[in-house]
């Protein structure tokens, strides 16, 4: 995994700083890629690339790298999981290589499959092609959009692209919030959902599962080149959900497999949780297929612990740690830590954050860099695949009702609600979104009606399988993926998601819905498949956490002057909510309203001022003194 940039245009007036801006580019998104960084610069180009070696830790791997005609140059990030097939292919079509990086067989594809070749490739991956003869770029993004791709376009021909936003705001003429996007995020907490739009105004987004194209004309051109759509069925019988239990198995085995591949130790992130829990007990079942052991002191799990009862999840931990003799790190995150982090850790994001959750999976990361390992598993996109959250719950007892199986919603409602630690974990005041339209907090803040009421999507209205394909695709997914991104590459470290393949992925959005949930249980057909491989006391929990911190005790304590601080004389809030309605909200906390609504949103609120002050200005004069700004027009 690495960072990448480039600059494509037409004209001279460019070309004189064009490889200038580039390295800047790189050297604010240095943190990506510490293990080396190269440039390549040709008439209507400048590629830039920093390296963070995992697979073919020699020069072989350096980037950009050419073809052996040097026709075609690659600037890429992220891992083709597949790459050894695709070269065993490549070679059979005639294809030598000098190396044995994915990255040369990446561009090797490339060269042999032209634009076709993305729907070879499985992993995760951002990349950009030029092509020196014929003067055009050429960039993919994978499929789920595990890895980031960003860009800019001045209108004239010239387009800029970069792994991370703040590598492209030197080039901004004027750095301008995207209003509609910012109010989505502090009315509902909504982010990353529009697929190409950022909260930045002029800064896009590569939607996951498509394609680039620029040519030396100027034109740009954006193409989708996956698709995946989920049943709307619910019911199948008992019979038809053996065989597909032990598919299930057979397929998230090969993908952990997969996710192995690496020239550099991986460790796997442990939550306790049933998602991480899984990755850890069935990598221990893959090598000994492979190998007929587990090597010792072969896994290494990384997690975060609060002494909080609600929030301690060690006990799960110390479960699966017992079953499959793995190495286990610690860490217990502090407010303090996040009160002096705060910046930077929002710097490193590019975007807001909704929670001070976020926060402990990068105290995580930066754990792992301190172990030195460079690859990191982790457990996102099972809870939108396989019905994890709670509110998938309602979704399907409400399709149950709907198709006239009334018996059946009953049955499902007791089971359910006889569950004591789902609802002891269930917090009803995140689903209000789903249940409500206006709150007071948001008649206050735009009394107006401009934001009245959630987008009518993320109701309950939909089919299980539309529900699940909207968390996958636009409303719970996207996010986390950048949280998981930043934070891990925040400290140079690859994260990897073998719930993400895209075989599996395919597989699964064609599961019946009570294949997935049902009888009492959310995620049904893990559970069943790792019977005998989960721990019982994991395998069995109801409860749920993920990623979660005492955020009550944080802003009440460590945060508090930050809150009040950033709530106090905004300077960017007052742009998109109403000053006297924030200042009401403020008020009613003073009178003692600790209602988990108004805690979330005056977060989201503070959090919001504290990230438009670091990129907004005409200086984000954070962290790099290459974030000064670039004229584009010189």
């Amino acid at each position: 995994m690495c960072g990448i940039a480039g600059i494509a245009y037409r004209g001279e007036k460019i070309k004189k700083i064009s490889g200038e801006a580039v390295r800047r580019m790189i050297a604010i998104q240095k943190h990506r890629g510490p293990d080396g960084e190269g440039y390549y610069d040709n008439v209507g180009i400048s590629l830039g690339h920093c390296r963070l070696a995992i697979i073919d830790l020699a020069e072989t791997g350096h980037q950009p790298m050419s073809d052996h005609s040097r026709r075609y140059w690659i600037t890429y990030n992220g891992e083709i999981y597949n790459y050894v097939e695709l070269k065993e292919e490549l070679i059979e079509l005639g294809v030598h290589f000098v190396g044995h990086s994915d990255t040369e067989v990446l561009l090797n594809a490339y060269c042999q499959w032209g634009q076709g070749c993305v729907s070879k490739l499985r992993g995760m991956f951002a990349f950009a092609i030029w092509d020196a003869r014929e003067k055009v770029l050429f960039a993919a993004r994978d499929r789920l959009g595990i890895k980031p791709f960003h860009y800019w376009s001045n209108g004239e021909g010239q387009l800029a692209f970069s792994s991370e936003i703040k590598a492209l705001l030197p080039l901004l003429p004027t750095r301008l919030v995207n209003r509609r996007l910012a109010q989505a995020f502090l009315a509902w907490n909504l982010l990353d959902h529009h697929e190409s739009e950022t909260m930045f105004d002029g800064i896009r987004r590569l939607p996951p599962g498509h394609t680039l194209t620029w040519k030396s004309e100027g034109s740009l051109q954006v193409n989708r080149y996956w698709t995946l759509s989920y049943t709307d069925e619910i019911f199948t019988t008992d019979v038809q959900k053996v065989p597909m239990v032990k598919e299930f198995r057979r397929r998230f085995e090969e993908s952990v497999a997969l996710h192995l591949r690496a020239d550099v130790p991986v460790g796997t992130c442990l939550s306790g949780g049933l998602d991480s829990s899984a990755i850890v007990c069935v990598i221990n079942a893959v090598m000994k297929k492979l190998k007929g052991t587990v090597p010792e002191k072969f896994q290494h799990t990384f997690s975060a612990y609060f002494h909080e009862p609600n929030l301690d999840e060690r006990e799960y931990m110390q479960e699966v740690i017992g079953a499959t003799g793995c190495t286990p790190h610690y860490v217990n995150p502090q407010g303090e830590w996040l009160s002096n982090d705060l910046k930077k850790w929002l710097w490193h994001q590019d975007e807001p954050v909704g929670g001070t959750g976020v926060y402990v999976q990068y105290c995580v990361a930066r754990l792992t860099k301190e172990q030195g390992i460079k690859v990191l598993l982790d457990g996102q996109g099972a809870d939108e695949q396989l019905a994890g959250y709670r509110k998938f719950i309602l979704v399907y007892l409400k399709q149950l009702i709907r198709e006239g199986r009334y018996l059946k919603a009953f049955n499902e409602t007791i089971k359910f609600l006889s569950s004591i630690d789902l609802l002891r974990t269930t917090r009803f005041a995140e689903g209000r979104r789903y249940l409500l339209g206006s709150s007071s907090e948001i008649k206050a803040l735009w009394p107006d009606g401009e934001v009245g009421r959630p987008p009518v999507e993320i109701g309950l209205n939909d089919t299980l399988g539309h529900r699940l394909q909207s968390d996958l695709l636009q409303y719970s997914l996207p996010v986390l993926l950048r949280y998981e991104d930043r934070n891990s590459m925040a400290f140079g470290i690859e994260s990897r998601v073998p719930f993400l393949d895209h075989p599996f992925v395919e597989w699964l959005s064609g599961l019946p819905g009570d294949v997935k949930i049902g009888s009492g249980w959310t995620k049904r057909i893990l559970r069943d498949a790792l019977k005998g491989i989960l721990p019982e006391k994991v395998r069995l929990r109801k409860s749920k956490l993920g990623f979660s911190a005492p955020e009550t005790e944080w802003l009440e304590g460590p945060l508090s002057q930050w809150l009040q601080s950033a709530l106090s004389n905004p300077q960017y809030l007052k742009d998109v909510v109403d000053a006297d309605g924030l200042q009401q909200l403020i008020q009613w906390r003073k009178n003692g309203d600790r209602s988990l609504s108004l805690q979330n949103l005056l977060f989201r609120l503070a959090i919001y001022e504290t990230w438009a002050n670091l990129f907004l200005g005409a200086k984000s004069g954070v962290m790099q003194s290459a974030d000064a700004p670039i004229n584009f027009e010189a």
